[in-house]
């Protein structure tokens, strides 16, 4: 996992439910591990952080033959899905995919997992998405499933900065692209609308 905030690390440890055996899958210096009782893991010995943690050398999940609770944040999307893909699977994942929170939740939905919570935590101007998902199905679909389903519809306190600040973003993209990618554009127009229409729903027009 690479370096977290203060306030990353305190969103991962709250969304770890208690009990079992729990997996922090490269864990960096082992501070969300500590705190939720976790085995940390890294791919390269010199690489493991605290001496008061167990550290196991490991790609991914690989040496577990069972995972009650894996936490798998700091990488892209498609690494965290690899790491699923390889398995075991564990029985909930908390996990936060900086470069692309849509990508990993789509492709939870469409692989058997369901978005159980999500929560925010403000990171160098934005706002790190964080969520646990457990087996299942997933019933969001679309946008309401790209911008955080669970987000949506929950009460956390940085969600009226977060969808503005994706609302500008979008915006500005819409506008930035119109002459030269209609499609582009489009998508952009689209994506700015729906989070404008779900600021306006919460009276945060």
């Amino acid at each position: 996992m690479k370096r977290a905030g203060r306030a990353r690390r305190e969103v991962l440890a709250r969304l770890v439910p208690a009990g079992g055996l729990i997996v922090d899958v490269g864990a960096d210096h082992g501070h969300v591990a500590h705190a939720v009782g976790a085995i940390a893991t890294e791919r390269r010995p010199h690489r493991a952080g605290r001496p008061d943690l167990p550290w196991v050398v490991a790609d991914g999940l690989a040496p577990f033959r069972h995972v009650d609770t894996a936490i798998i944040a700091g990488m892209g999307a498609h690494t965290i899905a690899g790491i699923l893909t390889r398995g075991p699977l564990p029985r909930v994942l908390v996990a936060h995919a900086p470069d692309d929170p849509e990508t990993l939740r789509t492709w939870l939905a469409t692989h058997g997992w369901r978005v159980d919570a999500e929560a925010l935590a403000p990171e160098a101007g934005r706002y790190a998405e964080v969520l646990r998902a457990v087996p299942g199905e997933e019933p969001a679909t679309g946008l309401t499933l790209a911008f955080g389903p669970r987000l949506l519809e929950g009460d956390d306190p940085f969600l009226e900065p977060h969808l503005r600040h994706l609302h500008r973003h979008w915006s500005a993209l819409a506008r930035q692209t119109a002459d030269h990618d209609a499609r582009v554009s489009a998508d952009a127009a689209r994506r700015a609308d729906f989070l404008r229409d779900r600021l306006q729903a919460r009276g945060w027009g």
